[in-house]
């Protein structure tokens, strides 16, 4: 049984980079909960092993994205090591974090209309989901009306991933900006005064392949950067004076050749 629970855990956990917890109350009780991104697969998920399913005990409906974040629990009694169909207990809907068209990875950076609320390993993260495909947890503010987000509100928010091309031979570090956009109507204002999270997996891909050909091998580390404002949402104040800060944070790639 051990050798079960290394071969999930590191499944799971090292290679997702998500989050398994056991709900242990005793000795013979097997029961794991876990929140992981993964991909839809004809009624079931996929994980980045691009081999292990995970399949629901319920109907899932109809969903029509690609990439999604599940929280899951799954009996380990019932897994051996060579198990690649999982089947797991939803916890809560999932969420959809395919990026919207106008987010995939960019060469070009976007200038941000508007600061994230933080950007470091406390509030945010980076996860992976396979060698190309990192998924962020990004705070940013937001209106809130009754005690609620509402959709209107949510849509105007875009998160817009682009690299640095200017790669050198000596570079260890693949370097990423987030760059928050809101799309307000000309002359709107809208006070935002709360945050809340956004999920997005994006495929990288592109820009692995640039540091690769430029340095001879993959990046040691993921150094991201953005505008961010824990106190306020803006750039700028009335004056001009710029009032938020860029911040970067590092992350170790994961995966060697």
């Amino acid at each position: 049984m051990k050798q079960v629970r290394s071969f999930l855990v590191a499944l799971m956990a090292v290679v997702m980079g998500m989050s398994v917890t056991s709900c242990l109350k005793g000795d013979d009780n097997h029961i794991f909960t876990m929140t992981v991104p993964v991909k839809y697969n004809f009624g079931s998920f996929l994980m980045g092993d691009a081999t292990t399913k995970l399949v629901p005990t319920t109907e899932l409906g109809f969903l029509d994205g690609n990439m999604y974040m599940i929280s899951c629990q799954y009996d380990q009694s019932q897994v051996t090591a060579n198990s690649t169909s999982i089947p797991v207990t939803l916890l809560s809907t999932p969420l959809c974090i395919d990026p919207k068209s106008n987010e995939s990875l960019t060469k070009t950076k976007t200038e941000p209309t508007n600061p994230l609320y933080s950007l470091d390993k406390q509030q945010s993260s980076l996860v992976y989901y396979d060698k190309n495909t990192i998924v962020l947890t990004m705070p940013y503010w937001v209106k809130v009306t009754n005690s609620s987000v509402e959709d209107s509100e949510v849509k105007k928010h875009s998160f817009v991933l682009s690299y640095d091309p200017d790669i050198k031979a000596t570079d260890t570090k693949l370097k990423l900006y987030i760059s928050h956009v809101v799309d307000d109507a000309e002359g709107e204002t809208v006070t935002r005064s709360k945050f809340t999270y956004a999920y997005r997996a994006y495929s990288i891909g592109t820009a692995l392949a640039a540091f690769k050909e430029k340095t001879g091998e993959l990046p040691k580390y993921l150094e991201l950067t953005a505008e961010i404002n824990d106190s306020k949402d803006e750039l700028v104040d009335k004056d001009g004076k710029k009032t938020s800060v860029e911040r970067s944070v590092e992350y170790q790639y994961a995966f060697t050749e």
